[in-house]
């Protein structure tokens, strides 16, 4: 979604669901201040918004990044929002993995719509991840560290339990939140306590007759 002028005009590849939604998102009147408030805090000031958004969808069901580069095979699922993808550069064993699978960074939900399921959507992205994760040596998330081949079976298994923690309205026993929080990542509890909220609400609304 991000981008700086100065990386020069390029394809910038998407999935055709992430390039309709965020079409759809520019076209709203208020669409800068939205983008803005999803940005993480350390980098919200840094980040020009001008071309943000603006992806080249591939067309339906493409697996494959089409460039003379490494083969990057596409791994698409309904994690964190709708038409995330992850890229798995085969002959390298490098997952670049998106909003996903960090040390510093619990798993962030789509938005609540009343219809979806963020923590299933989620629990669905990881099972997909973890399907591939013999294949990875080096595991590049969007934030945080990078991690090796032991550390990717490992962080799936943290955000799984962070998931269930939070389906199941207990507090999860996760070190990215409370005091355990790497400093510079205690607005991380912030995003838990959201969540938790909004996932109370439903439980909520879903046990109310009618």
């Amino acid at each position: 979604m991000l981008w700086h002028a100065e990386l020069g005009e390029v394809p910038r590849y998407g999935t055709a669901r992430c390039a309709d939604v965020m079409r759809d998102l520019r076209s709203r009147a208020d669409w800068k201040a939205r983008a803005a408030e999803a940005l993480p805090p350390e980098i919200a000031e840094e980040v020009p918004l001008d071309l943000f958004g603006l992806i080249t969808g591939l067309p339906t069901g493409t697996v494959q990044i089409p460039w003379d580069g490494p083969r990057a095979r596409i791994i698409e699922h309904p994690a964190h929002s709708l038409g995330h993808a992850a890229l798995l550069i085969e002959e390298r064993g490098v997952l670049v993995a998106g909003d996903m699978l960090s040390d510093v960074f619990i798993p962030m939900l789509d938005d609540f719509n009343g219809t979806n399921d963020p923590v299933e959507d989620y629990l669905t992205g990881l099972s997909l991840l973890e399907g591939v994760a013999d294949e990875v040596d080096v595991l590049v998330p969007g934030h945080g560290s990078v991690g090796r081949a032991d550390q990717v079976p490992a962080r799936i298994e943290q955000d799984r339990a962070y998931l269930r923690a939070l389906r199941d309205g207990r507090a999860p026993d996760d070190p990215r939140i409370g005091p355990s929080a790497k400093p510079g990542w205690e607005w991380v509890s912030d995003i838990h306590t959201g969540q938790a909220r909004r996932l109370a609400e439903r439980r909520g609304c879903d046990a109310t007759p009618g």
